[in-house]
């Protein structure tokens, strides 16, 4: 990176020099219903992923590695959301 004495124009004009937006400080372009919508398949990931390890470790391993693939299937549902930006 410059610094202040490298750079190649005068201090006059760096002021001037307008920068591109950077995209991810747009806004989110969600609505209120796809955000309530992520946020509880958030909750049941988390909810599904605790009950998982608690099962995993105190009981069956077989049981609990369906309760944390169901629990994924509520995080890539989610990120689906997200990434597609429904």
């Amino acid at each position: 990176m410059m610094s202040e004495q490298e750079s190649l124009l005068p201090p006059e004009e760096r002021d001037k020099v307008e920068h591109p937006k950077r995209h991810n400080l747009e806004p989110f372009r969600d609505s209120s219903r796809t955000r309530e919508l992520r946020f509880w398949l958030n909750i049941l990931f988390m909810i599904g992923a605790i009950a998982g390890l608690v099962v995993y470790f105190y009981a069956s391993q077989s049981v609990a590695m369906w309760i944390l693939a169901v629990s994924c299937g509520f995080k890539f549902i989610e990120l689906a959301l997200r990434i597609l930006k429904i």
